[in-house]
C-alpha cells in the first residue's frame, strides 16, 4: 500500500511516519506486526515527491503541478461557505495526490496524510483542513488523515517523552520550575513562536534533548500508545492516532500473501 504524506519539512515527515508505523504495529493483524519489523516495504511504502523525498513539500504545490503538467487547482468556495485558513492549499494537495496515483496505477495509493503545524491559527487551520476533505471525499480513491500537531510537532515528541537517565531527570525538573508545569503532560502550552521564547516547544525539546534526533524518535517510537493519547489529548496527537486507527489500518486486511502461499502447499 501507498501512503502519501504532505508537510512542511524532513522532521515532520519522520514524526507523522513513524506514528502512522506505530498505529499499523500495534492495531494491525499480527502479520501486519511481523512484516514490518523485517520488511516493512512489503506492509507499506511513502510516495516520493520525484526529487528524493520521501514526503511532499506543502510549500511547494505549485512546483508540484509544473511537474505534473495537467493538475488543475479549482478556486472558489467550500460548500457555499469561504474556506478557513488552509482549505486551498488542501484542496491544492488533494489534486495532486490524485494525479500521483493515476501516474503509477501498479501501486494502489491507499491514503493521502496531511500534517501542518496549526502554530496560532489552530482553530481556524482545523476548519480549513476538515473543510477540503469533507470536499475531496466526495471524489477520492483514497483515504485522507489529518494531522494538527497544536502548537506544533514538537508537543507531539513531548508527550512520549520518559526520562532515560539521570541528566534528562534533572532537565525535566529544572523545566518544569521554570515553565510552572510538565512540558510532556502539557505540551499545548508550549504556544511562543519565538525559539528564545521560554514557553517555545523547540526550546524545550533542546534543552530536554539536544539536536538528538534518535533520542527525539524513540518518543514516538517506544512510548506505549496509551501514554501518547493521555498526554496528546489536547495537542492533536491523540486524534491523529485515532484517523490512522480509523483509516489506515483497516486497508491492509487478510492474511498475508506468504500465509496464504503456504495454505495453497499444505
Amino acid at each position: 500500500m501507498k501512503l502519501l504524506v504532505f508537510c512542511e519539512a524532513h522532521a515532520d515527515f519522520l514524526t507523522a511516519s513513524a506514528l502512522v508505523d506505530r498505529v499499523l504495529h500495534d492495531e494491525g493483524s499480527a502479520w501486519v506486526s511481523d512484516l514490518l519489523r523485517s520488511h516493512p516495504e512489503s506492509v507499506r511504502e511513502w510516495a516520493s515527491d520525484g526529487h528524493g523525498k520521501e514526503f511532499f513539500d506543502l510549500h511547494k504545490l505549485e512546483a508540484y503541478r509544473r511537474d505534473l503538467g495537467n493538475v488543475r487547482f479549482m478556486p472558489g468556495h467550500f460548500d457555499g461557505k469561504p474556506g478557513a485558513a488552509g482549505a486551498q492549499a488542501a484542496r491544492n494537495a488533494f489534486a495532486i495526490a490524485r494525479e500521483v496515483g493515476k501516474r503509477d496505477p501498479s501501486t494502489r495509493l491507499g491514503a493521502v496524510v496531511i500534517v501542518w503545524d496549526m502554530d496560532d491559527q489552530g482553530e481556524l487551520r482545523r476548519k480549513g483542513l476538515a473543510q477540503a476533505r469533507t470536499e475531496a471525499s466526495r471524489w477520492a480513491s483514497f483515504q485522507i488523515v489529518l494531522g494538527c500537531p497544536d502548537p506544533m510537532r514538537e508537543a507531539w515528541v513531548l508527550a512520549g517523552f520518559e526520562r532515560e537517565s539521570d541528566e534528562e531527570h534533572a532537565r525535566l525538573g529544572e523545566l518544569r520550575r521554570d515553565l510552572g508545569f510538565s512540558p510532556c503532560d502539557e505540551a499545548h502550552q508550549l504556544n511562543a513562536k519565538d525559539e528564545q521564547a521560554k514557553r517555545n516547544p523547540k526550546r524545550v525539546v533542546r534543552r530536554l534533548m539536544g539536536d538528538d534526533r534518535e533520542r527525539e524518535a524513540r518518543c514516538l517510537t517506544e512510548a506505549p500508545l496509551e501514554r501518547l493519547r493521555e498526554r496528546g489529548a489536547v495537542s492533536g496527537l491523540r486524534e491523529f492516532l485515532e484517523e490512522v486507527k480509523a483509516r489506515v489500518v483497516p486497508l491492509i486486511q487478510g492474511p498475508s500473501a506468504s500465509a496464504r502461499h503456504a495454505r495453497r502447499q499444505e
